[in-house]
């Protein structure tokens, strides 16, 4: 994945009518429904291309899922090109997988949406919807937004104001228009999947964001709070699963600012010490015990280092933890931190972090720290699991 793509990615991933980047989840990774298997970004170690693997904790093994190589149009390299960003997420029924990617083609050549519904353990048809792009736009909306699963149902933005909802046993398509929304919606699964969340930034800078629930069936919309006084910088949000309580995590160069929303106010603000370090954060997810958030980070020290890892800030004025993964030696660009995104165990236990898109690029991290890394919530150490993930090594091509 190019420095380019990373860009035309993010410039469509937040609000940014009003300067505000609210950027969805994009690339973490997802547990079963019992927690006992983690699905994950993974190379291919024979053909480089992008795909899903899935690490049983029991037997602690990782095995392949799924993998999609795309030809753009015209290619006449013996190189697949490989999507942007190949996302899965576990389906409540823990028998199923869905895999949803963004890739090249489409009549016009704008791209396409393709979301397969893989089988896991099970001798059943892989079933596959391919979705042309009606606008340039089109892929970096769906890229920019959470995964967002309900039930056997699958929704995501097509175009400004408009969603899909497609049932994921007969891939059946519904759209539907909000034509009484008064600025941007964009959706977030809840955290027992169950539900649906929306953001609706008003238009006019100054009427605030609602933050309300979705019904999927009939795309009703209740608001919830209304957040008039946000943050400056790159923003992340956390939630509840009731929708009672909104986090706004903000990175603005060296300084980082937390409010928590309860009930339709700011319960709770602070600031977070950086030491004169630029913070960065790739997603943010409430704790188990909703007493505290947790975000995956990049943290860069002038030029001499970039650290990744996992840190959690109380909503006290107690200091942050936080435990590094990866240190890349001399300092690169943290931009890849929103793709490097933590998810939370059903649980609350543990949390699971994959660099496999940090590692993708020329000058990227190294390969022995190209891997999934599972932290242990419960530990006081927080003891770190790393499941390798194997790197491709490109083979010389024969001279004729």
């Amino acid at each position: 994945m190019t420095q380019e793509k990373r860009n035309a990615v993010f410039a469509f991933g937040g609000l940014l009518a009003v300067g505000i980047y609210i950027l969805a989840c994009s690339s973490s990774p997802s547990f079963s429904p019992d927690d006992t298997k983690v699905l994950y970004p993974a190379f291919d170690p024979v053909t480089g291309i992008f795909g899903m693997s899935v690490y049983d904790r029991e037997t602690r093994r990782s095995e392949t899922s799924f993998l999609l190589a795309t030809y753009a149009r015209d290619n006449d390299t013996n190189t697949p090109a490989t999507p942007a960003l190949v996302r899965g997420q576990w389906l409540a029924n823990g028998k199923d997988i869905v895999i949803a990617c963004f890739g090249p083609g489409g009549t016009n050549n704008e791209g396409s949406v393709t979301l397969t519904v893989v089988p896991y353990a099970a001798h059943r048809p892989v079933k596959t919807l391919v979705l042309e792009c009606a606008s340039e736009d089109a892929g970096a909306f769906f890229i920019a937004s959470p995964l967002c699963v309900v039930g056997d149902s699958f929704l995501y933005r097509s175009k400004r104001g408009q969603l899909v909802r497609v049932d994921l046993q007969t891939f059946a398509l519904v759209r539907h228009q909000f034509e009484d929304a008064k600025g941007e919606v964009i959706l977030y699964p809840t955290p027992d999947g169950k539900g649906v969340f929306y953001l609706e930034q008003n238009d006019a800078q100054d009427q605030g964001i609602i933050f309300g629930r979705l019904n999927p069936e009939g795309f009703s919309r209740t608001p919830l709070m209304t957040v008039t006084n946000c943050l400056e910088g790159e923003i992340r949000i956390a939630y509840d699963r009731e929708g009672k309580t909104l986090v706004f995590l903000a990175a603005d160069g060296g300084k980082v600012g937390l409010n928590v929303w309860r009930d339709g106010r700011v319960a709770f603000s602070r600031s977070v010490d950086t030491h004169s370090q630029k913070l960065s954060f790739g997603n943010a997810v409430l704790a188990a015990s909703g007493k505290s958030v947790l975000a995956s980070f990049a943290k860069t020290a002038g030029t001499n280092a970039t650290s990744y890892g996992l840190m959690e800030i109380p909503f006290s004025q107690a200091p942050p933890r936080e435990v590094t993964l990866i240190k890349q030696e001399p300092a690169g660009d943290d931009s890849g931190v929103g793709y490097f995104q933590a998810a939370v165990s059903h649980d609350g236990k543990t949390a699971a972090l994959a660099s496999t898109y940090l590692g993708c690029d020329e000058g990227g991290i190294r390969p022995e720290d190209c891997a999934l890394f599972l932290v242990d919530l419960s530990d006081p150490g927080w003891k770190v699991t790393k499941v390798p993930i194997p790197a491709f090594k490109a083979k010389p091509s024969k001279q004729k």
